[in-house]
């Protein structure tokens, strides 16, 4: 991973084989980032996507094992229990240009990741909501 910092604001180029959610969210807790959001686009060799179900309270997961272009990765920075907590969706492109999308568990980088991430000067915890089924802001 290679950064760059203007101001609140992180450019962030992830390298081939790092993992999106695991190295943004180290990235957050070494650099103290408690609130925020990011976006980007890039390249995955492996992705798995959920799709929450609310009337079951669970998700649905699915692992791709291919190219996948990142047409838009965007997710916000909260805090859960004290420990950095993102939230992220992805819309990814086959060979074929068809798109999947869905709640990004984790990605494989495949070239590269660029990623625009804007720390929030603000702390911003998340707490279960038992009617929803989710770790939900709590604002």
């Amino acid at each position: 991973m290679k950064v760059k910092k203007i101001n609140d604001t992180y450019v962030i180029k992830l390298e081939r084989g790092e993992k999106i959610i695991e190295t943004l969210k180290n990235f957050c807790s070494e650099n103290n980032i408690f609130a925020g959001y990011f976006f980007g686009i890039g390249a995955l060799d492996e992705a798995e996507l959920a799709h929450y179900i609310v009337k079951s309270k669970k998700y649905n997961y699915e692992v791709f094992r291919q190219p996948l272009e990142i047409v838009n990765l965007s997710g916000n920075i909260t805090t859960m229990s004290n420990e950095v907590y993102l939230h992220c969706h992805a819309t990814l492109s086959d060979v074929n240009m068809e798109a999947i999308a869905g709640h990004l568990k984790e990605g494989t980088i495949a070239a590269t990741c660029e990623i625009i991430l804007v720390k929030l000067n603000a702390k911003i915890e998340r707490k279960y909501d038992d009617f929803i089924g989710l770790n939900l802001m709590d604002l």
